[in-house]
This record gives C-alpha cells, sequence and structure tokens, in this order.
C-alpha cells in the first residue's frame, strides 16, 4: 500500500466545523483528498464555550473524514478567530557589521533575532512575526536589504497576538479526540492563502472572510500581510434579526439563502414567501422586499465595521484589487453589491482555488472551505501529519484477505460484532468472544493453528498472540 503524507486541518467556526485532509504533489500543489463540514454548538464569536459540544461536532467530522480515507487522524493543524487575535507593530534596529561592504545576510539574521526576543503580554502568545519593511539608514526603504550601504539596518514587525486561553481550550477539544495540534495559526492569515492571485496581493487588496460570528479583515500589499483585525459579528447576527419576523429558527437560514438579499431594492416589491410555522394554521407569508430590508440593515453594519477596518489599517487608498469577499456568508445574494455600495471599492467573491489541483477545485467549490483550504495549504508548508493507516475493506481486500486466511473464527467474530477494524482499544467481551470463536473452530486440531508470522494487522496479531499463548496454557475456558 503506497504510503500517504496527509496533512489534516481543523477549521472551527461559530456555526459549523470543517475538516480537511490533503496532501502534497510531487509539481507542489495540493491534492485535497476530502473535506467534511458538520453544525456545531458551543462557539461564541470564536471562543469556546461548551467543550462537550464542540468536541462532539469536531468528533462527527474527524470520523466521517476517517471513513472516507481509511485512516486514524492522530495530528493535525488548527485555524482560530476571534476579537482575542489582533496585530501589534514594532519597529527595531541593529548596526551594521561590515558597512563598507554593505548589509550581508548575518545583519538581517541578527534583526529577526532581536524581533524573536520580543515577548508578548502574560495572557496573550505570538502566533506569527511579520516583517512589514527594512529601511537603510532611516531614510531608503527596501524589500531585500542585502547588499544595501548604510550603518544602520532597521526594520518593522507586524506581531500577530491571540490570547492563550481560546487556544488553549482548542487544543483541550482535540486532546479529547487523541489528535495532538501540530500548529494553530490565525484564520486571517490562513484564508488568504487559498484565494487570492499573486497579483492581487502585490497590487493590494483586502480579504473579508464573513463567517458565522466573526469577520475576518486581512490586508495585503506589496505582497505583505499588511493588517488583520477580526470583527465579532457575522451571519449569526442577520439570522437573529430575522428571527423577529416571527420565522422559526430552523428555517430562518435556508430562507435567507434561498429568497433573501442584501439590498433591499434588488428584491421584488410585491413577491411573497410562505413559512411554515409549528403547524399550517401557523404558516405565514413574508414580503421578499420586507426580508431584504432586513438583511440589509445588518449586512451594512458589517460592511462599515470592515471600511472602518481598512481605513485603519492606512491603506485604504493602495488596493488596488479592492475586496475580495469569501466565508460561508458571502454566499449570501447581493453581498457583494452592497460591500459596493458601502466601501466604494471593487468586490469579488472567492472561493479555494490557489495552490490546489484542478479536481480539488471541484471538491472545495465553496466559498466555505476557503479557510479550511487555506490552513491546509500553511500546514502543508511546516510537515505533513501523522495518521494511521487502517487496511479497511472498502480500500484493501489484502488485509483483511489475509487476517481471515490467519484465524478466520476471530476475524469473524470481531468483524460480526460490529468492532471497526481502527487498531484502538477492543472490550474484554469482544476478546473472549473471539477466542471462543477461534477455540470452537479449532478444536483439538493442532493441524489447524494459524502462523503467527502471516501478515495480521497489530490488533489482530496481539489478540490471536494471547489466545495461542491461553490455549497452551490450558486456560481458555
Amino acid at each position: 500500500m503506497e504510503k500517504k503524507n496527509y496533512t489534516v486541518a481543523v477549521d472551527l467556526g461559530c456555526s459549523s466545523v470543517v475538516v480537511a485532509v490533503g496532501e502534497k504533489t510531487p509539481e507542489g500543489l495540493l491534492d485535497v483528498a476530502c473535506v467534511v463540514t458538520k453544525p456545531v454548538e458551543g462557539v461564541n464569536a470564536g471562543r469556546i464555550e461548551n467543550i462537550e459540544l464542540v468536541s462532539r461536532a469536531i468528533r462527527e467530522a474527524v470520523s466521517e473524514a476517517e471513513q472516507q480515507l481509511g485512516i486514524r487522524i492522530t495530528e493535525a493543524y488548527a485555524g482560530i478567530s476571534g476579537d482575542f487575535v489582533r496585530c501589534a507593530r514594532h519597529t527595531d534596529h541593529v548596526f551594521v557589521y561590515d558597512p563598507q561592504n554593505g548589509v550581508n545576510q548575518k545583519d538581517v539574521d541578527a534583526l529577526f533575532d532581536r524581533m524573536r526576543n520580543v515577548q508578548a503580554p502574560d495572557d496573550e502568545t505570538i502566533m506569527e512575526r511579520v516583517p512589514q519593511n527594512y529601511m537603510v539608514d532611516d531614510n531608503q526603504e527596501v524589500r531585500n536589504p542585502v547588499g544595501s550601504f548604510g550603518k544602520k539596518l532597521s526594520s518593522t514587525f507586524n506581531f500577530i497576538l491571540c490570547l492563550k486561553t481560546p487556544m488553549q481550550r482548542l487544543d483541550m477539544a482535540l486532546k479529547r479526540l487523541g489528535i495532538k495540534m501540530l500548529g494553530v495559526m490565525s484564520d486571517a492569515l490562513a484564508t488568504p492563502e487559498a484565494v487570492l492571485l499573486p497579483d492581487e496581493k502585490e497590487e493590494g487588496v483586502a480579504v473579508v472572510d464573513v463567517g458565522g460570528g466573526v469577520t475576518d479583515v486581512t490586508v495585503y500589499y506589496r505582497n505583505v500581510v499588511r493588517y488583520v483585525a477580526s470583527i465579532p459579528m457575522g451571519a449569526s447576527a442577520i439570522n437573529r434579526d430575522i428571527r423577529t419576523m416571527s420565522v422559526p429558527e430552523k428555517h430562518v437560514e435556508s430562507l435567507k439563502q434561498k429568497y433573501g438579499s442584501a439590498v433591499a431594492e434588488l428584491a421584488p416589491e410585491d413577491k411573497l414567501i410562505r413559512v411554515n410555522g409549528r403547524t399550517a394554521r401557523e404558516a405565514k407569508d413574508i414580503l421578499l422586499r420586507n426580508l431584504a430590508t432586513v438583511i440589509e440593515a445588518r449586512a451594512t453594519d458589517i460592511a462599515e465595521f470592515v471600511q472602518q477596518e481598512i481605513k485603519d489599517s492606512g491603506y485604504a487608498g493602495k488596493l488596488a484589487y479592492g475586496i475580495v469577499l469569501t466565508g460561508g456568508s458571502a454566499k449570501l445574494k447581493d453581498l457583494d453589491e452592497l460591500f459596493r455600495r458601502v466601501t466604494g471599492m471593487d468586490v469579488r467573491v472567492a472561493v479555494p482555488e490557489t495552490g490546489i489541483t484542478g479536481e480539488s477545485k471541484e471538491k472545495v467549490a465553496d466559498a466555505a472551505f476557503s479557510t479550511a483550504v487555506g490552513i491546509l495549504l500553511k500546514g502543508a508548508e511546516l510537515g505533513g501529519c501523522a495518521v494511521i493507516e487502517h487496511a479497511a475493506a472498502a480500500r484493501s481486500g489484502r488485509v483483511q484477505g489475509s487476517a481471515a486466511a490467519c484465524c478466520p473464527a476471530l476475524y469473524a467474530s470481531r468483524a460480526g460484532s460490529g468492532t471497526r477494524f481502527r487498531g484502538a482499544g477492543r472490550s474484554r467481551s469482544g476478546r473472549t468472544a473471539g477466542r471462543r470463536a477461534c477455540r470452537r473452530a479449532a478444536g483439538d486440531r493442532t493441524e489447524a493453528q494459524p502462523q503467527l508470522g502471516c501478515d495480521l494487522p497489530e490488533d489482530l496479531r496481539q489478540d490471536q498472540q494471547e489466545f495461542h499463548g491461553r490455549r497452551g496454557r490450558g486456560d481458555l475456558g
């Protein structure tokens, strides 16, 4: 069986969790093997408030991904987002070691070392350090300072900070499932990797990821992340407003996506939609124009907050490519038009397309998967995740066939009991049933005894060895 070098991403949002698994191709692209999304509760504005509900949702998504690929996931990269993630700038300098010969790489490394020594506040941790620019003798800005002449080299770094508690809770939720969090990254840094084109990063663009409870803003200019911000407002605020129209909660999301519009004047004036209540008598009619008016009011708030963050970044007048909208809530009809009207900037809605194979683009052709794919891309650069590959029947009959041949009764008893072939712990009753079945099948015929050297999976081999050891001692009963 070919060894897979998988990378696993967990994108925990306020309304859903996405688990994606992929691997790098020889061409350097990412092949997305599977992507699974499940609804989640217990997350508010990016903060985990109920660890049980969150772990349950992640478990469901992880289990489905495992079943699709025939693996057990033991490590993953995770993304995090919320108003507890922020950026802060810090400027420092070093004196050039040999001014006569210009700045060399050792001078740049010395400057990086000084930045690595910068400490975060006690309740925060530094997620990433992003150099913004380099200055030689305080008057010449350069992209690559190596080779420039001067006595002093300075730089401003953008530090991406996150409160420790939300990160610790996310780590705890994964540990409950036996998954080690190899790394945690800001969603605001991961999402652009999946949706931006090289020209957009170079000429200037703002990525706006509209989620359920959080809207992330990332500003790129000259191929550098200049600013990140998380607005604690998203589609759930729009949903709450729709609920005030006496719409049952279970119908809100589907009503918004199917009939809603973010621009009221673009909705039909006289068209009605019937919304079911608890009974047929409680069904009510809603004007689409009224529904759009409610949606527009809250969506405008989000757009105005985004506009303010772009202004605060200091790059509002330098973003040649305007705004790239993505995230699950970016699918709302006319949301891009609303952002155009509010911000006066060009706007496009993006799905994951950058850095992935053509086949993968079809699998993840949904703006809701942008962050998960971005985490995959960044994680793949850091290194793959350890997974345990299973020889499940759906993927390969080789190991299953050898297991059945070596000890048919043991294999049949485990298969019949419904125990999944995962190499995890088994119950005492399951092991006992397997031994008894083998004993009945073998009887006193020593020539029918299976050989321990055949190609059994580790967990079956342990059961078989234990069975034959007990049989040799005469204590099978």
